[in-house]
């Protein structure tokens, strides 16, 4: 089925990168390049800001970025954020992923993985690099001793906790099953049952719940 195209807005603090990467986006059939920016504080006062659905943001750091994507998410809840910055700490780029983006990669990739992460959130799912899941596994943060979020984690079984995982690394309901050896129904009976435990509504407010609990 082909999907609509989405209407994107790049985020780049250097005109000449900037235009190279508007050059490659222009070429992808699935994405309409509608507007550019230096920063997103410059984006955050588009006048046709509703129009936008997805935004890909370059950053040399996460820096004020969380901030930044919250004010705008307030505005139009709707936008979808892929951020291209290097590595953080943990607790960084969990930041980032609380506040509501829906991809992070190093700007370094590899070609085929800015396309997977692009289509990816281009298509409203989810998308972490290697780098980025990595880094996140490297440590739980401080500050979760006390957060609700992380006894959560007592009270889902290990197969769920296998799934949340897999849902967190963008695997479909038909590979968690094949990976687990279960069914569809299965898997899919486990993701409602996560839903209503971690009182999330979709695959990315599981990403964002297995963050959290640091189960990726």
């Amino acid at each position: 089925m082909e999907h609509a195209v989405t209407h994107a807005c790049l985020v780049h603090p250097h005109p000449l990168e900037c235009e190279a990467v508007a050059e490659w986006l222009r070429k992808k059939s699935y994405i309409e390049l509608v507007g550019k920016c230096a920063s997103l504080e410059q984006f955050a006062l588009l006048s046709y800001l509703r129009d936008i659905d997805m935004v890909l943001v370059f950053a040399h750091h996460t820096g004020q970025v969380a901030e930044q994507v919250l004010k705008i998410r307030k505005q139009n809840s709707r936008i979808r954020f892929l951020l291209l910055a290097p590595g953080a700490s943990a607790e960084s780029i969990r930041e980032v992923v609380r506040s509501g983006v829906s991809g992070y990669i190093v700007p370094e990739a590899e070609l085929d993985e800015w396309e997977r992460s692009v289509r990816a959130v281009a298509e409203g799912k989810v998308y972490y690099g290697q780098e980025i899941m990595l880094k996140l596994a490297e440590t739980a943060p401080d500050d979760m001793g006390n957060d609700p979020n992380r006894s959560k984690k007592d009270f889902l079984s290990k197969r769920e906790v296998e799934i949340l995982r897999l849902v967190a690394s963008e695997y479909s309901t038909n590979r968690i099953a094949n990976e687990l050896c279960i069914s569809d129904k299965t898997v899919e009976t486990h993701r409602r049952n996560l839903f209503q435990k971690l009182g999330v509504k979709n695959a990315v407010g599981l990403t964002k719940a297995a963050v959290r609990m640091g189960v990726v």
